[in-house]
Parts: C-alpha cells; sequence; structure tokens
C-alpha cells in the first residue's frame, strides 16, 4: 500500500493575538489541519470567527503588532522559521492568496496585465515582453474576454467579476501549491458568483492545485469543498468531510448554520435563524464560546472549554456530542 502523500499545507496550535487598549484580543485559538495535495479545503464561519485572520497568518501578511504560534508548515518547510524576506518569496511563489475584495487588491494605476506579468518579471526573471504574452495567455485561461486587449486595461476598465478572473489569473502565474481563496465571490451577483466558483472548479481539476476556501456560505462549500473546517470565534468546532458534516452535523453551531440555509429539496422547510450575535473576541464567555446561543447547552457548557474529539467520521467540540472515546 502507497504511503499517504505529504499534506501541502500542515498547520497545528495556531494562535493569532492582536494587542488592544483591552488588553490581548484572540483572534484565532488553537487551530489545526491538514490540506492534501489537489483538495479543496474549506474553513466557514460567521464574521468575525477568525478566518481571514487564519488566511493573513499564512500568509504573513498580519500587522507587526499581532502575535502567531503554532507550527505551519508547507509541504514540510516550517513557515514560522523563515525571515520576512524568505516568507515573501515562498508565499509568492508557492501560495497565492484571492482576496475578497478585489478592486481594492489592484493596482489603480498599472494595467492589470502588467500587474500580471511582474510576477513572472520578479520571481521568475521573465523578460517582459515574455511575460505580458503569458498574461495574455492567463486571462484568457481564466475566462476574461478579449484578453490581447484587456491585458492593457486597468481595474477600472474591468467588471467586478472579470476583476476577480483577474486576481484568479495573478494567482495562477507562477503555478503555487496552494491558493488560499478568501471569500472570492464577496459582492458579486449570483449569476457572476456562479461562474466564479465554476472557473475555480475546473481550474483545480486542469491544474491540479490544491485550494483554501474561506467563505461564510454553505453553497459554496457544498459545490467546491472536499473537507472543511467550521470555525466559531476564533476556534475550530467541527471537521470532517463535506458530505459527513452535512448529512451528520456533531456540532450544534454547525446543524444552526445548516438550518439557516433554504434547500431545493425541501422547499417547505422553515428556516432557523441562529439567536444572538457572534461574541467580541476581546471579551469571550467562560466555557464553550457557542454556550450562550446554544439551544442544548448545558451548565457544564459554561465551566468547560470542549476540545476536538472524534464523533463519527468526523471531529467536533462539543460536550454534548456523541463523543467516540
Amino acid at each position: 500500500m502507497d504511503a499517504p502523500a505529504r499534506p501541502v499545507l500542515s498547520v497545528r496550535d495556531l494562535n493569532v493575538t492582536f494587542g488592544s487598549r483591552f488588553g490581548p484580543v484572540r483572534a484565532v485559538r488553537d487551530v489545526g489541519f491538514d490540506i492534501a495535495p489537489g483538495e479543496v479545503f474549506a474553513i466557514i464561519g460567521e464574521s468575525g470567527s477568525g478566518k481571514s485572520s487564519l488566511a493573513m497568518a499564512l500568509m504573513g501578511l498580519l500587522p507587526r503588532s499581532a502575535k502567531i504560534a503554532g507550527t505551519m508548515q508547507l509541504a514540510g518547510m516550517d513557515l514560522m522559521s523563515l525571515s520576512a524576506a524568505q516568507r515573501r518569496r515562498i508565499c509568492g511563489e508557492r501560495v497565492a492568496l484571492i482576496s475578497q475584495d478585489a478592486l481594492a487588491s489592484l493596482n489603480p494605476c498599472t494595467t492589470v496585465g502588467y500587474q500580471i506579468a511582474e510576477m513572472l518579471m520578479v520571481h521568475r526573471g521573465v523578460g517582459r515582453r515574455a511575460a505580458m504574452e503569458e498574461a495574455v495567455r492567463l486571462l484568457a485561461l481564466t475566462g476574461v474576454p478579449l484578453p490581447h486587449e484587456r491585458v492593457n486595461h486597468y481595474p477600472h476598465q474591468f467588471s467586478g467579476g472579470m476583476r476577480q478572473r483577474a486576481l484568479i489569473a495573478m494567482s495562477l502565474a507562477l503555478q503555487p501549491d496552494l491558493v488560499i481563496a478568501d471569500e472570492p465571490t464577496t459582492a458579486l451577483d449570483a449569476t457572476i458568483k456562479a461562474q466564479i466558483l465554476q472557473l475555480l472548479i475546473r481550474l483545480r481539476a486542469e491544474l491540479g492545485m490544491s485550494v483554501l476556501i474561506i467563505t461564510h456560505d454553505m453553497g459554496v462549500v457544498a459545490r467546491m469543498a472536499d473537507r472543511m473546517l467550521v470555525m466559531y470565534a476564533g476556534q475550530e468546532v467541527e471537521t470532517g468531510t463535506v458530505e459527513d458534516v452535512f448529512a451528520h452535523p456533531a456540532h450544534p453551531y454547525t446543524t444552526a448554520l445548516l438550518e439557516a440555509v433554504p434547500r431545493l429539496d425541501a422547499v417547505d422547510r422553515k428556516l432557523h435563524a441562529i439567536p444572538g450575535a457572534p461574541p467580541s473576541p476581546s471579551a469571550l464567555p467562560p466555557g464553550c464560546p457557542f454556550h450562550p446561543r446554544c439551544p442544548i447547552a448545558i451548565p457544564r457548557c459554561a465551566a468547560e472549554v470542549p476540545r476536538p474529539v472524534p464523533v463519527g467520521a468526523s471531529l467536533a467540540a462539543c460536550l454534548r456530542a456523541p463523543h467516540d472515546g
């Protein structure tokens, strides 16, 4: 039997802490996961759950005031031990980020084509002419119409969907091992959103890249991901395959998220909103952070912080889940 492939990304006990006038704010707490080669791994949760802070920690883009602890390995390479310059080089070449705000991510004073070509010129030493030709190819690969013309256009001349495609083209320029897509369909209408998701699915199949998709949309997870991690108040509450988690959610927060999503196979089913709001990272409740909103909480939940344990085929951090051991 062949040995399992080494994960493209392995994260263990990741903590991200910001300083504030109220004291330390732990935005990410003891999160761990692996992403296999060619896998689409989704991290889902409400706004403020720590998803984007986790992504920025992986890319080395957090401000210097942020304190990061834990281990992050890219194909066995310890990212935490790298200097800032080495981290920029590695994250530029082997990990790419598709941010949620394409307009803010693109330089308004430079053509889209040059911004893609610059990746090749800086990291690969490719000449400008050849790099611009590759930029045309990448724009065509991502479905931008008339790429020979669009390569010379500025970001304001692109629609929202086309700017997102341009960011995807930029992320593919150096053929990275892992693409991190942070809310890649934010602010796009339903039609363009579907096109972008279909594009990512096609590129994953054609290029064999691993994808870490960060979202609050269960529909995106169901359509794209192989496995998923559910975050709440900065910590992981459930991890498993998408099929298992959707069919048998083990954590009440995951169940609540699913009950708030419309389903085509149950059009008469009543949707249920999650009462209350997520806690502030600077004022987390004691015990399980979800217990003030949880319909099955018991007094023990307010006193004890649960750790992820096996529940069926998944891992869940819930004191009331039917643990397997």
